[in-house]
């Protein structure tokens, strides 16, 4: 069969999760800490140390470790959806944001102040990931030429205002007519359903489609699972230690030749 569609990983395939966040949190703080004289990545280490520990401890921590959705994470999400646990998380979020940044602020500034600068603090980094989220110099290229023969769709781990957020960001949204976040749909990867879910929304069949991913045990279990080949993106050149993705790159910038491959060729692959 022809291959006709591409189903992309987001974080750490076409945008680096962490270094953006990183980005967004220093953006979010550089003003205040040279007025308080106080370390940003110093703050930030111990912010995003109390909202891991904070989230793991939280009632729905398994539901959404299901989800894919951890920390920093937790910290930009308003969790929409109309799902009891979602419901739950928008009761429980704003205290737990508010207690993670007046903790790490409290030995830092004054106690007068720790409280309004942990609120705003909180509003900037927010706002700062919609300005702070470049994409992988290798993203743009590749996407501009698989996009002119083949549909593109995100399949994500994560609560999808904060996805579509880096989408949109990353100046990345404009590529693909499907974008699916495991917070959306109540399943993520490994778990086969969310890229049966991008199949049917697509319109076409596992044969016709090829995932692409920078995690084994998500991306290329979770493709395989559904019946789907997948393209392991390794950047940092890891052994591989599990299951076998049916292709390899270092780079998305092998993508465009292999797809041209893998498609002039689909009959037999």
């Amino acid at each position: 069969m022809t291959l006709k569609a591409l189903l992309l990983d987001l974080d750490n395939t076409l945008v680096p999760e962490m270094r953006n966040y990183e980005l967004a949190f220093a953006a979010a703080g550089r003003e205040d800490a040279r007025k308080h004289s106080f370390d940003m990545a110093a703050l930030r280490a111990t912010v995003f140390g109390l909202s891991d520990q904070m989230w793991q401890q939280s009632d729905t921590f398994e539901y959404c470790a299901r989800l894919g959705i951890g920390s920093p994470t937790s910290l930009l999400s308003d969790f929409p959806g109309d799902r009891p646990e979602f419901a739950k998380l928008r009761e429980w979020a704003p205290g737990y944001r508010e207690l993670c940044w007046t903790k790490a602020l409290r030995p830092l500034v004054n106690e007068a102040v720790a409280a309004e600068l942990a609120a705003k603090l909180d509003a900037a980094f927010r706002a700062a990931l919609r300005l702070q989220c470049p994409p992988y110099e290798d993203a743009v290229p590749m996407l501009e030429k698989v996009g002119q023969t083949h549909t593109l769709a995100v399949l994500t781990n994560g609560p999808g205002d904060v996805q579509r957020t880096k989408l949109r960001a990353s100046g990345l949204e404009r590529f693909f007519v499907v974008t699916i976040a495991s917070g959306d749909i109540g399943f993520g990867k490994p778990d086969p359903q969310i890229f049966t879910t991008g199949l049917e929304r697509l319109g076409v069949t596992a044969n016709e489609a090829i995932a692409i991913g920078d995690s084994l045990e998500r991306d290329v279990v979770g493709a395989h699972n559904a019946g789907l080949r997948c393209v392991w993106l390794n950047r940092e050149g890891d052994a591989l230690p599990g299951p076998r993705p049916e292709h390899e790159i270092a780079s998305l910038e092998e993508l465009a030749p292999l797809v041209v491959h893998l498609t002039s060729g689909s009959a037999a692959f």
